[in-house]
């Protein structure tokens, strides 16, 4: 087993990887680039929307899957607010935000995402969140 302080070539500890992995996800998905997205993923990743749900498989394919959720939300921003990390696994916390303009108000869902990496990438994403409570806020007219 490798100690969680041994450091890399890129100067960083396994810790501190698995971190700054998980904040790149989200920024990446953020800026919408699917280059840079798809270079946080190892080719055989796995990426679950809820736990116990069918994966989506292998990183172009999530890649493409996540091509459609920022599509559907134009104006959406992502916000890691922070991570938890482990030299393999980490929890990554976020904030999607979207203001609407026909609501006069940004609408906000905390949500999570749980990472394992190996050999400095992502190789499993499961998703974690209130999907009520989502369609709620996202979907639902007031």
């Amino acid at each position: 087993m490798t100690d969680s302080s041994t450091a890399h070539a890129s100067g960083l500890s396994e810790t501190e990887i698995v971190e700054a992995l998980g904040r790149e996800f989200f920024l990446a998905l953020d800026s919408r680039d699917p280059r840079r997205l798809r270079n946080t993923l190892a080719a055989n990743a796995t990426f679950r929307v809820h736990p116990h749900s069918a994966p989506i498989r292998p990183a172009d394919e999530i890649v493409a899957y996540f091509g459609t959720v920022v599509s559907s939300y134009p104006n959406a921003h992502w916000d890691v607010t922070d991570v938890i990390a482990q030299p393999d696994r980490g929890a990554v916390m976020y904030v999607i935000r979207e203001y609407s303009p026909r609501q006069g108000r940004e609408r906000i869902s905390e949500q999570m995402a749980v990472i394992r990496v190996s050999g400095g990438k992502i190789v499993s994403i499961v998703g974690y969140y209130d999907s009520a409570e989502f369609q709620r806020v996202f979907w639902e007219p007031e």
